[in-house]
C-alpha cells in the first residue's frame, strides 16, 4: 500500500514537471512572436491588395525576425494610431515606411536606417507648368495623409496653405484627380508607386529640394533596449547574408540599403 502511494505520488510529480515544462515551452514559443503594427495603405512599403496585407517592409521584417528565430504576427492599424498602440503594449514594434523623426523619437525609440527617403508633390497635368515649386504652392488647398512627416513638412514650411488630412495616399490621390486640391506631398516612393501602377498620365511629379534627406526606421517601445538591440542585429543579419539586396531588388530593382552603405562610407 506504501509502495502503490509513493508511485502515485511521483506519478504526480512527474505530470507537473511536464506539465510546468510544456507551460514553459508554450510560452517561450509565444514570446518567439513579433507582434508588427503597420497601416494598410502605404504602398508599396506596406499595403492590400487583394485582401491580402503585403509589401516591402513586411517582407524585410519576416526575413530579419527568421534570422533570431521569431515568427511575424502583423497586426493593422490606422496610421495615427500606430504609435499609441507600441506606447500601451499592443505590439512590439513599427514598420510601415516610418519616418525617423525628431518629434516622434520624443516618443519611441528607432533602429537603425534602413531606407533613404524625400518627399514630392503631385499636380494635376494641367497645373504642372504652374506649380513648380515648393513655394508656388504657399497660399494654395493641399492633400496630405493624417500623421505624416509630409504633414509635419507642411505645416512647418508651408503655414498659410490650406490642408485637407486624410486617412491614406489613395484617398489623397482621389481627392486631387477630382479637382479637390492643387496637391498632394508625400514621401517619394509612395507617389512613385502610385504614378507607376495607375500609369495616371493626367498627373505629373516635382520634387522638393529641401526634404531629400529623410530616412525610414523601426520604432519599439521607448526604453526597450533589448527590442532595439534585436531589430538592429537582425537588420544587420539580413543586409550580411544577402535578403536585404534580394527583397528591394524584388520590389524597387535595385538594393535600397546600398544609398545608406554609401553614407557610410
Amino acid at each position: 500500500m506504501k509502495l502503490n502511494a509513493i508511485k502515485f505520488a511521483a506519478a504526480i510529480l512527474c505530470a507537473a514537471v511536464v506539465s510546468t515544462g510544456a507551460q514553459a515551452a508554450e510560452e517561450d514559443t509565444q514570446s518567439k512572436v513579433l507582434r508588427v503594427g503597420c497601416e494598410t495603405a502605404f504602398a508599396p512599403f506596406t499595403y492590400t491588395d487583394h485582401g491580402e496585407l503585403i509589401g516591402f517592409d513586411l517582407d524585410l521584417i519576416r526575413a530579419m525576425a527568421k534570422t533570431q528565430g521569431y515568427e511575424v504576427e502583423v497586426r493593422p492599424l490606422p496610421f495615427d494610431g500606430v504609435i499609441p498602440a507600441l506606447m500601451t503594449d499592443n505590439i512590439d514594434l513599427i514598420i510601415s515606411g516610418f519616418t525617423i523623426t525628431p518629434e516622434r523619437a520624443q516618443k519611441v525609440d528607432f533602429s537603425d536606417p534602413y531606407y533613404r527617403c524625400g518627399l514630392t508633390f503631385l499636380v494635376r497635368k494641367e497645373d504642372a507648368d504652374k506649380f513648380n515649386t515648393l513655394d508656388d504652392l504657399k497660399d494654395e488647398e493641399l492633400c496630405l495623409q493624417l500623421g505624416t512627416s509630409g504633414s509635419v513638412f507642411v505645416q512647418k514650411q508651408l503655414p498659410n496653405a490650406k490642408v485637407k488630412q486624410f486617412n491614406s495616399p489613395p484617398e489623397t490621390y482621389l481627392e486631387l484627380t477630382n479637382g479637390g486640391c492643387r496637391a498632394v506631398i508625400n514621401d517619394r516612393p509612395v507617389n512613385d508607386f502610385y504614378l507607376a501602377h495607375t500609369r495616371n498620365t493626367n498627373v505629373v511629379s516635382k520634387d522638393i529640394t529641401s526634404a531629400d534627406s529623410e530616412y525610414y526606421g523601426i520604432a519599439v517601445r521607448k526604453g526597450n533596449q533589448g527590442m532595439l538591440d534585436l531589430i538592429n542585429t537582425a537588420l544587420k543579419a539580413v543586409e550580411e547574408n544577402g535578403e536585404f539586396e534580394r527583397i528591394s531588388t524584388e520590389w524597387f530593382g535595385y538594393d535600397v540599403s546600398a544609398e545608406l552603405r554609401a553614407e557610410d562610407r
